[in-house]
């Protein structure tokens, strides 16, 4: 007689036949926009090794991060928490040593880990990792190859192989085959004229060297037989270096991209809509690993999802905006079809991070600004106040152009949707033990809005955002 296991005791003995011990490899670049690479629909620049990891693996297309910040966004990843939870929530706050890093449960399990190029977490965790080398050109990625080379043999192993690329400033000859001004997709938010293409263009070619160096490590991979017992994930720390992109909690600066490879698991070719955040990683991958899971993570592992991709994990994904260069507190939610923000700053404009401030797009739009020969899409990141709340329907407005709570009647469906959204964006913080700290705790601007210069003697972060978190 055949029994029928139920489906649950299927999926464990699916898992643990993929491999006891999988492999991890984190590709990380440095302010990359989710949709700024060939499987997100970008025709013109070239990534041809990311296109190959997605056209064999998963390619999600609902991935957030917890805040468009490098460094509170990959504390955030590391540690499965949200920013204002590792006590590391505003850009260059350390990450402190009561956190854990996922990689220690992995060295428990006898995984050999080690990240490579840019760190930016502080010097407090280092030693949660078997090996940290920082820096290493030409993008960060230089030590890549070496070190995946030099590995132990003997063991499993966890690489954050983190590259500087696309993050500003840009010079040219990155790459041989260089983008022309012709390859930008200029969002509708930007003018669309020839320095602000021109700049996407520079940007477009730091994105191929980050994949560049991907197709590197890969082959190594390959060459040492172990790629296929290797999961590769490719994202992003926050949103393309650009206005209204990088530190703001809209679309373009929180969703990712997420490309996930492991033959074992995932069917190539695939994608799915199901919500993630960045700290679902931590959990995943240690379930994977079977490793034991700390009490601090504050995600849920998407094994499910790797192994069906229509299965439901959240259906929520929540991200923060704090100091980074600026006085900033904003709060969001997104949903399957809504993004809410809460901002307790509107007085302040949506001015972007200094390097962006100081770009050539920037530059532009101030004097087309001026001239008054800016859109109402490319105006917005000027205006101030900004509102207090923001809905956005992110399925006919992917740009967050529109704000639903801005007509000139609200009805009575986007009232309740409004008042869902706050609900559940309240909670969360309640839950997460996030809370306003007042206008007076807020860190001040470090640097003028105008031409992103730094100010004298402005100390960064406040201390009051050092406290301790539930």
């Amino acid at each position: 007689m055949i029994r029928h296991l139920p489906a649950c005791v299927v999926l464990l003995a699916f898992v643990s036949q993929a491999s006891a011990e999988p492999n991890f490899v984190i590709f990380i670049a440095d302010d990359m926009a989710w949709n700024d690479c060939g499987p997100y629909g970008h025709a013109k620049i070239k990534t041809p090794n990311i296109d190959r990891l997605a056209n064999e693996g998963l390619r999600f297309d609902r991935a957030y991060l917890t805040c468009s910040s490098c460094s509170p966004s990959r504390c955030s990843t590391l540690t499965g928490r949200y920013p204002h939870s590792t006590d590391a929530g505003e850009l260059h706050l350390p990450l402190p040593a009561s956190q854990t890093l996922f990689s220690t449960p992995l060295r428990e399990k006898g995984y050999y880990t080690a990240s490579v190029g840019k760190w930016h977490l502080g010097n407090e965790v280092i030693s949660q990792m078997d090996l940290v080398k920082q820096g290493g050109g030409p993008g960060g990625e230089g030590d890549w190859v070496e070190t995946v080379k030099n590995r132990p043999k003997d063991k499993p192993f966890f690489f954050w192989l983190a590259a500087t690329d696309p993050h500003r400033s840009y010079n040219p000859d990155k790459i041989e085959n260089r983008h022309t001004a012709d390859d930008a997709n200029v969002p509708p938010y930007f003018p669309d004229i020839s320095v602000v293409r021109e700049d996407l263009a520079n940007y477009y070619d730091e994105i191929s060297r980050f994949d560049e160096y991907i197709g590197k490590v890969l082959n190594v991979l390959q060459e040492q037989g172990v790629l296929d017992e290797t999961l590769i994930l490719v994202m992003s720390d926050n949103g393309r270096p650009f206005p209204r992109c990088k530190t703001t909690i809209l679309e373009d600066g929180v969703k990712t991209p997420f490309i996930v490879r492991y033959p074992p698991l995932v069917k190539p070719g695939t994608m799915t809509n199901s919500i993630v955040s960045t700290i679902d990683i931590a959990p995943t991958f240690i379930e994977l690993a079977g490793a034991a899971k700390p009490d601090s993570f504050q995600g849920k592992s998407f094994v499910p999802i790797l192994r069906r991709p229509k299965a439901i994990l959240n259906l929520s994904a929540f991200s923060e905006h704090n100091w980074h260069d600026y006085r900033a507190y904003e709060r969001s939610v997104c949903t399957e079809k809504y993004r809410y923000v809460k901002n307790w700053l509107p007085e302040l404009p949506r001015t972007p991070p200094a390097d962006a401030v100081r770009s050539p797009t920037y530059n532009a739009m101030q004097r087309l600004l001026a001239e008054g020969k800016l859109n109402a899409a490319q105006i917005q990141v000027f205006n101030k106040p900004q509102p207090a709340e923001e809905l956005f329907d992110i399925i006919n407005d992917p740009h967050c152009l529109k704000n639903l709570l801005e007509v000139e009647k609200v009805s009575e469906e986007i009232n309740r949707i409004h008042y869902e959204h706050l609900g559940m964006l309240t909670q969360w913080q309640h839950m997460t033990g996030d809370e306003f700290p007042g206008k007076d705790g807020i860190t001040p601007d470090g640097f003028d809005r105008v031409d992103g210069t730094r100010l004298p003697g402005v100390a960064a972060p406040h201390p009051s955002f050092v406290k301790k978190k539930k």
